[in-house]
Parts: structure tokens; C-alpha cells; sequence
């Protein structure tokens, strides 16, 4: 199968999940090595160019984030570990649009966020079913707020996945995860993961946390310290707002949702180590306003956006590849 009818069939079910699991789902990779501590730490920044609404309101935004993670085997059948992520966005509306001071209409009445921060803790477990089945399980936390929001911001859940190794190239994985949600109701997901080795120059994955969406990417190149990138993928973000001001929207609720579509660029520091550069747009956009009760107040789409990030991955211990066993 050629790359790109393979990147195609990645892309479809990107495209079909969001609507089947009410606009939520988790796609992850690599699991804990099995024969050693190891782990990684990560920093990342995204830049994401103006947009308007349907409405005519118009924003940018960037992001910035750190994360690490540490796992490995307590004994010869089980593994712990624990990630953590923390993520600064800062958006920016100009909304010079004559608008009404409260909500309403279609369009904007004031700049509903500003700066928002994120940080998610997952401890997770994995059980061992033999050289090539695992059953890994996790309690996810997530807290997203504003800056200056003094209300409840934290959501959680509880989540599981079937691992596969069905031969050395080639690991599927499947699971259901259970969360709550900000002024929603608990919702339920399926969790998803790949790692497809198709021969020594074309790799398919999927790749994202536990916690919200993913994405699927096919990497291509005569070698690993250069490949390029295709992918496709599904954001979502719900996170609590301040109590500035007495308009509707005090102590209520935003959400960004968008499908990203980039090519990229991967650079292989060393083993287990790459620099990344993506460069694409973010398609079928909503931007969302509700209320502390979660009733809406604002919901537009918003048009295609330009986006660039970066991304730097550092391995920590031995053991960095999935399932590899240290050298003696």
C-alpha cells in the first residue's frame, strides 16, 4: 500500500471519530518500556495566525508547553509510570464590531479569554499478558482555567487500552475511556493506537495523550535522522472562565475545536531524540461561549487558520523504545 493511500485511510478515521464519540476521542503511542525505567521530557511552541469567525470576529492565538514522563517494571508483569504536561495559551480577538455589551447576537461582545493554562497528571499501570499483550490503565486529571478563574476547573476520568504487538513492526491498540467534563455531562471515548513500521523509510502512527484527541501522522525518508511528515489530527479544549466583569459568561465555560492538517519536518538528535517542525492549517474551527451551567451564549465556526510549531523531545534512561531491551 503506497504512503499516501495509507496516510488517506489514517486521515478518513481522524475524520469520522469526532462525530461518532460526541466530538471526543484519545489517540496514544508508544507504551513503557518493559525492561528498564525510561522516560522523556518535551517542550513545545505553536503559533497560530489570525481567523474569523462566521460572525466576523476575528483572533490569533499561540501556545506554548513542557511535559515529561517516567515508567517502568516493579516486577516481571507489571509496570507503573507517570506523565505531567503543562500548557500556557494566550489568545488575542479584535473585535472592533460595534457589538452589544452583553451576549446575545452572533457576534463577540467582549474579548471572552485571554491567557489560559493546563495541566494534566496521568499516573498510569500496565499489565502484562505475555511477550505480546498488554492491558494498560489510567486515571488522567486535567485542570484548564483562565487566568484569574476561582471556580471548579478540574476534570477526570478513568481509562483503558488493549495492546497488540502483533510482530516487530507492526503494535495496534484499542480501549474505552470515561471522563467528566466542565458544566457537562461524563462522556465516554474510545482510545486508539498504531505504531506500523512498513518497511525502513515509511512509518504510520498515531500519536496524542489520554486525555483529548490525537492525531494520525506517516513519516517517510531514506533515513531516521531525516523524515518528513504528513498529518492529520482533531484539538479540543474546554477550560473555565474568570469571573471578570458581570456579563453572562462570568465563571462559565470556553471551548476551541479545530482539525489540524500539516507536513512536517523530523531531525533525529540521536537515538530516541528528534527536533520538529510542522507547518499547516487548522480546518473546521468552532469557538464556543457557555455559561457556569454550560448553557451556550456564543458557538461559531471559524475560518482555516495558518499554524506553524516547533517541538523538541529528549529521551531520559534506557529503554526508550517500546519493547526494546537494553544492550548488555
Amino acid at each position: 500500500m503506497r504512503p499516501l493511500a495509507l496516510f488517506s485511510l489514517g486521515l478518513a478515521l481522524v475524520a469520522g471519530l469526532p462525530g461518532l464519540a460526541r466530538a471526543q476521542y484519545s489517540m496514544i503511542t508508544d507504551p513503557p518500556s518493559r525492561w528498564a525505567w525510561s522516560g522523556h521530557v518535551a517542550t513545545d511552541f505553536r503559533m497560530e495566525f489570525e481567523t474569523k469567525s462566521d460572525a466576523g470576529d476575528e483572533f490569533d492565538a499561540w501556545r506554548s508547553g513542557i511535559e515529561g514522563d517516567v515508567g517502568g517494571p516493579i516486577n516481571q508483569s507489571v509496570l507503573v509510570g507517570f506523565a505531567a504536561r503543562y500548557a500556557f495559551s494566550s489568545f488575542d480577538f479584535n473585535l472592533d464590531n460595534g457589538a452589544p455589551i452583553v451576549f446575545g447576537g452572533t457576534r463577540l461582545p467582549r474579548e471572552p479569554w485571554n491567557t489560559i493554562n493546563t495541566l494534566d497528571l496521568v499516573p498510569h499501570a500496565t499489565v502484562l499478558v505475555g511477550d505480546r499483550v498488554s492491558v494498560v490503565t489510567t486515571v488522567p486529571i486535567r485542570w484548564a482555567a483562565e487566568n484569574g478563574a476561582d471556580r471548579n476547573a478540574f476534570a477526570g476520568g478513568i481509562s483503558a487500552i488493549v495492546r497488540w504487538q502483533v510482530n516487530d513492526d507492526l503494535m495496534v491498540g484499542a480501549g474505552l475511556g470515561v471522563t467528566s467534563q466542565l458544566a457537562r455531562n461524563a462522556e465516554t471515548f474510545p482510545i486508539l493506537a498504531l505504531r506500523w513500521r512498513i518497511d525502513e523509510s515509511v512509518e504510520l502512527r498515531t500519536e496524542g495523550d489520554w486525555l483529548q484527541g490525537g492525531s494520525t501522522a506517516l513519516y517517510f525518508g531514506p533515513s531516521e535522522a531525516v523524515r518528513l511528515s504528513l498529518r492529520a489530527g482533531y484539538e479540543r479544549t474546554r477550560f473555565r472562565l474568570d469571573d471578570y466583569g458581570n456579563a453572562a459568561d462570568t465563571d462559565g465555560v470556553g471551548e476551541i475545536t479545530t482539525v489540524p492538517l500539516e507536513v512536517g519536518l523530523r531531525l533525529q538528535l540521536f537515538e530516541g531524540a528528534h527536533f520538529d517542525f510542522r507547518t499547516g492549517l487548522g480546518v473546521a474551527g468552532r469557538i464556543r461561549v457557555e455559561t457556569s451551567g454550560g448553557n451556550k451564549l456564543y458557538d461559531q465556526r471559524f475560518d482555516p487558520a495558518w499554524r506553524w510549531s516547533m517541538a523538541i523531545r529528549i529521551p531520559i534512561g534506557s529503554g526508550e523504545r517500546a519493547g526494546k531491551r537494553p544492550a548488555n
